[in-house]
């Protein structure tokens, strides 16, 4: 009895490891704040104070119900989201089979023949069962049936670390899903905000119509009774038809946005077409949100625990090729009958069982099997650079983004001044020549650089839009109020999964 309690002390000491590097996550090493934290200016004191941005529904600050009802819209039925969703799924149902794999395998298994052997159950039972077969006081066995069981255990730590490895898929298969729902909700917003500056250039332009074609009827009628000369009216006629020729593509450009805003909501365009036609303005941006510190990063960002999650996956899976190099243990058990038969007599059946460990150990594979653990660490090495090439991205991101919202900022209030400045020149230049001091080229100038100072203001403000919506992208706001997800179906064992998948349809 000394000898296998020693085996079995040994095997427990041994199951207590495991193989390969445990994985421990790697320091940070960002800087202590933003290189673009400083182009925030802060308010005026007389200024009122706005209240702070929540980085969780970021959208709801610009204060517009249509757009808050398709960002919800949105996040139920966008499509690319329900993809996310089915592979984060697909992911945790895994983890069953990995630990499937660690538990004892049960098998049924049955056999029967006639011939001129002596034991015709070979090649038609399980090894294992046929294992336990005996022809003691037989002539021939004809018939066998029983179960066998085989349960490899995981004294290096093979099973461990590929559960190790499935739990971190799933865990970056979740932060992957945040991170296509940060998408959604930002294409979302971006694309409102477009479709909402369009529909104002092309109201800036057919006001600028209406105006210059009461201007061609005034020069016409002024031609017509010899106060002005015919280059007046071709003057007048050119800068009409020129700013005409710009309404079409503008309106284009409107429909294909309401067009993108119905696919992220997964609908037809035919179905939101007649919700977003109305025009409407574009949403006052708020001042921007403190960007804190970039280690906050590390919490927010999906891409970045997407990638730290795979880095920890990678690292185990050098466990499970390392475990490979070392022997493999398994119990093996059968149990079951066998009988003399079909047609053979005297008709005798017998109760057989075997139990015992079995190992296996490569010993000669040409290095196959350490060139696997090679191929192993230099994917978690590859998932360590591409985990740093992360982080470094979303701190330029966001660098990049602040100074963009203030860049955007300032050029709207230069914008501002100069189109009050040119709202009063087309005044004078009107009165000028409705007085005869100055000829009609000065008025249509004056009118087009209104005009052209308008639209820029209106593209001004969809950029400051998309500032908006790439800042808070890059801070990692938007997923953290969307991380339920449904239960998965528990696995069942195979003979029950097997009867009711018989029973029920096996389409998705």
């Amino acid at each position: 009895m000394k000898a296998p309690a020693a085996v079995l002390a040994l095997i427990a000491g041994l199951t207590a490891c495991a193989a390969g590097p445990s994985y421990r996550t790697p320091p940070p090493d960002e800087p202590s704040s933003f290189a673009a934290a400083t182009a925030v200016k802060p308010l005026e004191p007389s200024m009122p104070k706005a209240p702070p941005v929540d980085l969780a529904t970021w959208w709801r600050a610009l204060n517009d119900a249509e757009l808050d009802s398709l960002v919800e819209r949105a996040v139920k039925s966008n499509l690319d989201l329900e993809i996310a969703l089915d592979r984060l799924q697909q992911a945790r149902t895994y983890e069953a089979v990995v630990l499937g794999h660690a538990l004892p395998d049960v098998d049924a298994s049955a056999a029967a023949g006639r011939g001129t052997g002596s034991d015709l159950t070979k090649g038609r039972a399980d090894t294992g069962l046929r294992s336990a077969d005996t022809g003691t006081g037989l002539q021939q066995i004809n018939t066998i049936a029983g179960f066998d069981a085989v349960w490899e255990l995981d004294i290096f730590g093979k099973y461990r670390r590929e559960f190790e490895a499935a739990r971190a898929d799933t865990e970056a298969a979740r932060a992957a899903r945040y991170d296509v729902l940060t998408a959604v909700v930002a294409n979302v917003v971006r694309a409102y905000v477009d479709l909402r500056g369009l529909q104002v250039r092309d109201g800036i332009l057919h006001k600028a119509s209406d105006v210059l074609r009461e201007s061609l009827r005034i020069v016409s009628i002024r031609y017509e009774r010899g106060i002005t000369n015919e280059l007046d009216v071709a003057l007048a006629t050119r800068e009409l038809a020129t700013l005409e020729a710009q309404i079409a593509p503008v309106e284009a450009e409107a429909n294909a946005a309401q067009y993108t805003l119905a696919v992220l909501v997964g609908a037809y365009p035919e179905n939101m077409v007649q919700e977003l036609s109305k025009p409407d303005l574009i949403p006052s941006m708020p001042a921007p949100a403190a960007p804190g510190v970039p280690l906050d990063l590390l919490k927010r960002r999906p891409d970045i625990q997407q990638a730290e999650r795979e880095l920890a996956a990678s690292t185990a899976r050098i466990g499970v090729a390392t475990a490979n190099l070392f022997p493999q243990v398994a119990l093996v058990g059968s149990i079951g009958s066998q009988s003399q038969g079909w047609g053979t007599t005297p008709s005798i059946g017998q109760h057989i069982w075997s139990f015992g460990p079995g190992a296996v150990w490569p010993l000669l594979d040409f290095g196959a099997l350490d060139a696997q653990v090679d191929i192993a660490h230099l994917a978690a090495r590859a998932s360590m650079v591409n985990y740093r090439k992360t982080i470094l991205n979303a701190v330029q991101q966001v660098d990049t983004s602040l100074d963009g919202y203030e860049a955007q900022q300032v050029r709207m209030e230069k914008l501002s001044t100069a189109m009050m400045a040119g709202e009063r020149a087309v005044e004078l230049a009107t009165q000028r020549y409705n007085r005869g001091l100055t000829d009609f080229l000065n008025v249509v100038d004056a009118e087009r650089e209104f005009y052209d100072l308008q639209e820029q203001y209106a593209l001004a403000q969809v950029a400051q839009g998309e500032q908006f919506v790439q800042l808070y992208r890059s801070l990692g706001g938007g997923w953290q109020n969307y991380q339920a997800v449904p239960a998965i179906r528990r696995p069942q064992p195979a003979i029950i999964a097997a009867f009711r998948r018989a029973l029920t349809s096996s389409a998705p």
